[in-house]
Formats: C-alpha cells, sequence, structure tokens
C-alpha cells in the first residue's frame, strides 16, 4: 500500500502499523477495517477496499459488512450487485451494526415495503441508533392503516433524548397541535421547543456558526 507524501507522519505510521497487523493475521479485525477506509477514501482504491472488507466482513465484523454492502450497491470497485450488496448488508445488521440495519430499512421504505422497512429501524433504534428512531418515526406518523401516532411519539422520545434536533422539533409541532391518541400539550410543546432551539444553537457553536 503505497501511502501519500502529503499525509501526517503520524497518519501514515497508524496505517502502516494496521497494514502489518492486517497482513500478518493478527486478528486484529478494526485494523483490516482501517486499512479498507483508507484504500478506499483517501487511495480511493474500490477493488482494493472490496477485498479488504469483504475478508473482513467474512471475519466478522458488522462495519466492514456495512463498507462492503455500500460499495456493492453502488459498483464502486467492481460491478454493480444489488442482491450481494443487500445480504451483506443484513449480515452486517445481524452482527449488531446499527447502521447496516438502518440502510436496509431506508431500501426497504424506498421499495414501499413498510413493514420490512419498520423492523430494520426498530432493530436500528433499539440499538442506539437515534437517527433509525426519527425515522421510523416519522414513518409512523406517515397517512395510512399503520398510522401510529403513540409508538410514533414514544420512538421520536428515543432519538429527541438522544440530542436529535429534528426528532425534538417534530414532538414540539405533534404537543402543539395533538394527534390521535397524543392530546396537545402546551407545556410539553415548550419544553421541547426548546430542547430544539438548544440543541441547534449548540451545533451551530459546535461548527463555528452563530444561530439567531
Amino acid at each position: 500500500m503505497e501511502l501519500s507524501p502529503d499525509l501526517p507522519p503520524q497518519y501514515e505510521e497508524r496505517l502502516l502499523a494496521a497494514k502489518l497487523d492486517c497482513d500478518n493475521d493478527k486478528g486484529a479485525a478494526d485494523a483490516c477495517h482501517a486499512v479498507g477506509e483508507f484504500l478506499s477514501v483517501v487511495k480511493n482504491d474500490h477493488a482494493g477496499a472490496r477485498k479488504a472488507f469483504e475478508k473482513n466482513c467474512a471475519s466478522g465484523l458488522g462495519a466492514s459488512c456495512f463498507a462492503l454492502g455500500r460499495l456493492l450497491l453502488g459498483g464502486k470497485g467492481g460491478p454493480l450487485d444489488e442482491r450481494k450488496g443487500e445480504a451483506t448488508l443484513k449480515k452486517g445488521c445481524a452482527l449488531e451494526h446499527a447502521p447496516s440495519c438502518h440502510h436496509l430499512g431506508l431500501m426497504a421504505f424506498g421499495r414501499s415495503d413498510e413493514r420490512a422497512g419498520e423492523a430494520h429501524m426498530a432493530t436500528a433504534c433499539a440499538m442506539g441508533l437515534s437517527q433509525a428512531c426519527h425515522v421510523l418515526g416519522g414513518a409512523l406518523l406517515r397517512p395510512g392503516k399503520g398510522r401510529d401516532a403513540v409508538k410514533a411519539n414514544g420512538y421520536l422520545e428515543t432519538a429527541c433524548a438522544d440530542g436529535h434536533a429534528p426528532a425534538c422539533h417534530n414532538l414540539a409541532v405533534m404537543f402543539r397541535k395533538g394527534d390521535a391518541g397524543v392530546p396537545a400539550d402546551a407545556a410539553l410543546f415548550d419544553r421541547y421547543a426548546q430542547r430544539t432551539r438548544a440543541l441547534v444553537e449548540a451545533a451551530g457553536a459546535a461548527r463555528g456558526v452563530r444561530v439567531a
């Protein structure tokens, strides 16, 4: 693996150490994953990244299954293979990698398979991925026979408690207007509106942006 002379020396050293660990089969799955990410992101060598992630996914690292699945679905580093890509994401989800479950949920929603989408999102949410909780809450608020504002409220509260500003905003809207099984509540509206503003301001401050 040829390293760029523009990379910081410490970064080069870490990547070389990771490659040595991976090549020597020392069982350092995170090292092999780091090599795959380096090949894909820094070197733009998606074919090499596929090989690294495939080996590591087979060894049981969910993050590598996720990375490989996305390369397969995007046709990067080799032919596009939606079937294998989805199967690889399913393996990542089974290995308790929340982003893999989340991506499967998005794919299911994209083909209007609401049941599968909700199931995958619920799994990712249970693993602590707040974005999945938010997406699932929004899905349960869409018009249709599966609409369930009470369940949506629970998922949105989970996401909001984890610092997900859009989920807090959705809760503020819900309690301002009320919904089926969720009565309007001025105090809760104010609480979630303030929580939304605080999270947005904190995010802006972190990026050096002043929020009016």
